[in-house]
């Protein structure tokens, strides 16, 4: 390897299970050491090339560079994010330090090879070839990539770049959804930022085994296949999250590629910002999927869930270690950051905001910034206090609720920190609050930087707070719900209404029979979202305390099905499914009709058939039937509807079947995980996976290594597993490290007791 660089000093690089063999200068030897991650080079001031020979061997892994297994073959392929690269090349592995990197390969005769950029030249060598790639613009280590193996590849042009999918053979055909939306996003980033895209080809590139969803790699980014992959049997919820996740890292290509964020404290600016974009463009490209709803629900809410523990963190989070690095790549990095930039958004004006985007890019192009910069740019084309704003969101942990109350016509506002486990908020905690409002019909909108507020409003008829929830806050209206319900409505005020009133609940701070009664107003509810967020609490009701809300869930996913079984859109198709799924779970009756139609299971209804098979494995306890159909079933989407509902049988030896059969090599590294959360979510397997968890969890530590994913593998799984055993799951924990899940385990606990404390509270009511 030649390294051409100038330094003043002695030369520090990051190295990882390499074999330094020779470091010379010219012809010349230099000394070298390695101590932890850190190789050291004799050059002292120094300006010219070194060449480093080394050597080091491609694992069977998630991270660096690793082989990923398919048919009883495999790909070599990278995923170096966040401080991986060191694994496959002794580098600067930060990402404040850019270069360019220029690939040459050996290769054999019948394999194919993919990099950042396009091929130059490939010369034949007997049965070898060596590929040489062009030289990649100024980029940061992590976005560096490599892929071989046998590609099947389609290209597909957008004037003069190439849009290339490259899958395993076979395959490729399957790509073209994705193809065409990420042509279409493009297109729209390359209007939106005023900023054409710089390289001249993009490949998509389906890797069999990968940790992450996608990843960004600059002209070459990887996707899960489930990620990236469309076929007949594909559900709407799948083709919206591929669409959502081809967007999401092409934003990336401006926004993370062009500009890096300096150092990793500013990792959720990135992730925060390809999120938002993604749903800008959802929003353009597929109007009738309605995405800001997709976004409140899945990015709004998971951060609020998050954020309001007292284990979180501040959006903008100091972090030293790879371990702390890749923990944080969570629901605050990513959903907070997002809506507080869709507040801010809104704050200033949709053009404002993009004028802003578009000078920062310009200003920072090929290396790198900070969120204060890019606060700075935004504040200095809209003249509006952005940087006060945004630091004390992005700074401090949490979020506020405003409780809103009315006496003798004075309305008074008052914020405060919303912190889970009902205690009251150690924290001394204010938000400069950009508030929406709606009093007797007449819209209004201040900067609320006090703790109260008092406003003389006269007599109130109706009242609304958080218009279009643009808010990241929530609303607590103390004696005013009449005057709430008088208000015009909107689907996304109702999401609003119920998915605070839930967070209440769990925080104790609503008794379930007022919870109750207000989940009664939406049984009948014809709205998409707040329909789909009631199915949401019901569905984690019930995994939590079954016999409490069996009936109840029955009673509401019935009248969704009579409502949603007359409507043929897409949105409606995807809440028809998870409707039914859950109808499958508490209607015994149900299940069974529909469990019949397992024996078409192949031509069922996309969005039907995880209720279809989840069904038939309630009510039959079939585990060859299942097994047969996992082991001819194509897809990943169609492995995971299945060995979800594997966990579902209604016989312990059978769920343990399903969780050993996981561990033996036949399912994907990625997805075992995703095994465990969906047995955690049903009551009847919740022991079963508690053991089998315990059992293996060196096992899971072992496949996971360096990838943080278990933090919020474990966030997800350990309040729902540990209640009635907390002291339990507290032990196990404390005697079973695992330093990549620290921070989510952390949480899950704090989590857990909350839980516990609402089932006890359930039970008592």
């Amino acid at each position: 390897m030649l390294i051409t660089l100038k330094t003043e000093a002695d030369l520090v690089l990051n190295s990882v299970e390499l074999d330094i063999k020779h470091v010379s200068i010219g012809e010349t030897p230099t000394q070298f050491s390695q101590n932890g991650e850190n190789l050291t080079i004799a050059t002292g001031a120094f300006d010219g090339t070194l060449k480093v020979e080394y050597s080091g061997s491609i694992p069977d892994s998630l991270a660096g560079i690793y082989r990923a297994p398919y048919d009883h073959t495999h790909i070599v392929t990278t995923h170096f994010e966040a401080a991986q690269a060191r694994r496959m090349l002794p580098c600067v592995d930060q990402p404040d330090v850019k270069a360019e990197f220029k690939l040459t390969i050996r290769i054999d005769n019948d394999l194919d090879a993919i990099s950042n950029m396009p091929i130059e030249s490939a010369t034949a060598e007997g049965n070898k070839k060596l590929i040489t790639f062009q030289k990649t613009p100024r980029m940061s280590t992590y976005l560096l990539y490599l892929g071989v193996g046998k590609f099947q590849q389609q290209t597909k042009k957008l004037g003069e770049i190439s849009v290339i999918m490259a899958t395993t053979p076979g395959k490729a055909k399957l790509g073209e959804f994705a193809q065409d939306e990420a042509r279409k996003a493009i297109e729209y980033y390359n209007s939106y930022y005023n900023i054409p895209y710089e390289l001249p080809k993009v490949h998509l590139i389906a890797v069999p085994e990968f940790a992450a969803g996608a990843m960004e790699n600059w002209g070459a980014i990887t996707f899960r296949e489930a990620a990236l992959l469309i076929d007949a049997s594909s559900s709407t919820k799948a083709r919206k999250r591929v669409a959502e996740i081809v967007d999401h890292e092409l934003a990336h290509q401006w926004f993370g590629d062009l500009v890096t964020m300096k150092w990793w404290d500013d990792i959720w600016l990135n992730e925060s910002f390809a999120t938002f974009m993604a749903y800008k463009v959802l929003n353009s490209l597929h109007p009738g999927w309605r995405t800001w709803e997709d976004f409140l629900r899945e990015e709004t809410g998971g951060a609020l869930a998050r954020d309001c523990l007292k284990n979180t963190h501040p959006i903008e989070v100091q972090v030293k270690s790879p371990e702390e690095i890749e923990q944080i790549f969570d629901a605050i990095s990513y959903g907070k950051g997002a809506s507080i930039l869709r507040m801010i958004e809104t704050y200033i004006g949709e053009e404002t905001f993009r004028e802003g985007i578009r000078h920062y890019l310009s200003a920072y192009a090929y290396s790198n910034a900070t969120g204060n910069e890019l606060w700075s740019t935004l504040q200095d084309t809209s003249k509006q206090q952005v940087k006060k704003i945004m630091t004390a969101w992005i700074k401090q942990p949490g979020y506020p609720v405003v409780t809103a109350t009315v006496n003798e016509g004075r309305l008074r506002l008052r914020q405060e920190r919303f912190i889970l486990s009902a205690e009251k908020s150690d924290h001394d905690q204010t938000w400069p609050i950009p508030v929406t409002m709606e009093v007797n019909g007449a819209a209004t909108r201040f900067l609320m930087e006090e703790r109260e507020q008092t406003f003389d409003v006269g007599e109130i008829k109706s009242l609304k707070i958080n218009l279009n929830r643009t808010g990241f806050y929530m609303v607590r209206y103390e004696d005013l719900d009449d005057k709430l319900w008088r208000s015009t409505l909107t689907p996304i005020d109702k999401w609003g209404i119920a998915s605070d009133a839930f967070a209440f609940l769990r925080a104790g701070k609503l008794d379930i029979q007022e919870y109750m009664q207000l989940l009664k107003k939406f049984v009948k509810e014809t709205d998409y979202l707040p329909a789909h967020e009631v199915s949401d609490q019901l569905a984690f009701l019930y995994t939590i305390v079954p016999t409490k809300f069996t009936d109840f869930s029955k009673e509401f996913h019935q009248s969704q099905l009579q409502i949603l079984q007359q409507r043929s859109d897409e949105n409606s198709l995807e809440l028809l499914g998870n409707v039914c799924t859950r109808l499958a779970l508490v209607d015994d009756e149900y299940a069974s009709n529909i469990a019949s139609k397992f024996r078409d299971y192949q031509n069922a209804a996309p969005d039907m058939k995880q209720a279809i098979a989840l069904a038939y494995a309630r009510t039959t306890n079939d585990f060859n039937g299942l097994m047969n159909a996992y082991r001819k079933s194509a897809s990943d989407e169609d492995k995971e509807r299945l060995l979800n509902a594997m966990t579902a049988f209604s016989k312990d030896d059978l769920i343990k079947r399903t969780l050993e059969f996981t561990l033996s090599g036949e399912v994907k590294r990625q997805e075992i995980r995703s095994v465990a959360l969906m047995a955690a979510e049903k009551p009847k397997a919740k022991d079963i996976t508690w053991n089998w968890l315990c059992t293996n969890i060196r096992r899971f530590e072992e496949l996971y290594k360096g990838t943080g994913t278990l933090s919020g593998t474990f966030m997800s799984i350990v309040p729902i597993l540990g209640i009635g055993r907390i002291r339990e799951t507290e032990d196990f924990f404390s005697r079973h490290r695992i330093p990549d899940a620290e921070i989510g385990i952390s949480a899950g606990l704090e989590k857990l007791k909350a839980y516990d404390r609402l089932v006890s509270d359930i039970m008592r009511a």
